[in-house]
């Protein structure tokens, strides 16, 4: 997709991304994906520890995340250096994406950081790798508010976040305002984005894969609940048992259990 404005590298990499899988769902219809599959996807990308892997995991959470993943690839993006350090809200429809710029300071954007890893420090219970993918998330995304962050930036950060770990005493490495400007753009979805749109094949494809994803659910959700034992249970007997909340929502779904109240089930007779 390429887009009229070089505004779009006001924005990370990660937030192009999404904004490009937004306009293609605007535009096509998703395939679908059953939940037994979405977890096997998460299971799949939680087991690497690779920064791709890391990367399929978070696109996986974005809203119909991994719908959106499955239809159009799980490789999207907009390559090119972003324009500098930038604090925004984003603001999207169907039809457009206004971004708004906010003036930031530097003590107020690091105090959930500060906060954050602290309490790691004392608590102990992490991984410095899975501590740094949540300072990761807490300088790029908090309260409503997006950080375009420049790779100099990002890399100082981690480094400091290490050593804060380590000795609780290192300063954050950047003070005062970010000179994130007030500056508004607006991406047109029809206006400001060029695609090549195929119509009638990938409507064709997508009748092809709903038809065929919803036999292959049914098969494999038949094929999980010969598993389950006994005739009613408490959500933690379901759990025991290792089934997730997703198996447990798909089998309501299919008719094959039915909640009786607020955390207990039972096996519907056929």
């Amino acid at each position: 997709m390429d887009f009229a404005t070089d505004d779009i590298y006001r924005l990370g990499g990660s937030q192009r991304a999404k904004l490009q899988y937004h306009i293609l769902a605007q535009r096509f219809p998703l395939v679908h994906v059953d939940e037994q599959d979405k977890d096997d996807l998460e299971a799949f990308a939680a087991r690497s520890g690779t920064e791709a892997a890391q990367l399929w995991l978070a696109r996986m959470r974005w809203p119909q995340g991994h719908e959106k993943m499955v239809t159009f690839g799980q490789n999207i993006g907009v390559p090119g250096n972003v324009k500098g350090l930038w604090c925004y809200k984003a603001d999207l429809d169907a039809v457009r994406a206004v971004y708004t710029g906010c003036p930031m300071l530097w003590e107020l954007w690091a105090a959930p950081i500060l906060d954050y890893l602290t309490g790691q420090r004392e608590a102990r219970t992490a991984s410095p790798p899975e501590v740094i993918q949540t300072v990761m998330r807490l300088l790029y995304y908090q309260n409503g508010l997006y950080l375009t962050v420049p790779g100099d930036v990002r890399r100082a950060i981690v480094k400091w976040a290490y050593q804060y770990l380590k000795d609780g005493a290192a300063p954050f490495p950047f003070v005062g305002n970010m000179g994130s400007d007030s500056y508004r753009f607006t991406i047109d979805f029809q206006r400001d984005t060029a695609l090549k749109d195929n119509r009638v094949i990938h409507d064709d494809m997508a009748q092809y894969n709903r038809e065929a994803n919803a036999e292959k659910a049914a098969r494999r959700t038949a094929k999980r609940f010969a598993d389950l034992t006994g005739d009613r249970w408490m959500t933690a007997e379901l759990h025991a048992q290792g089934f997730t909340d997703r198996n447990i929502k798909t089998f309501c779904k299919y008719g094959l259990i039915r909640k009786r109240y607020q955390g207990h089930y039972e096996r519907i007779s056929k």
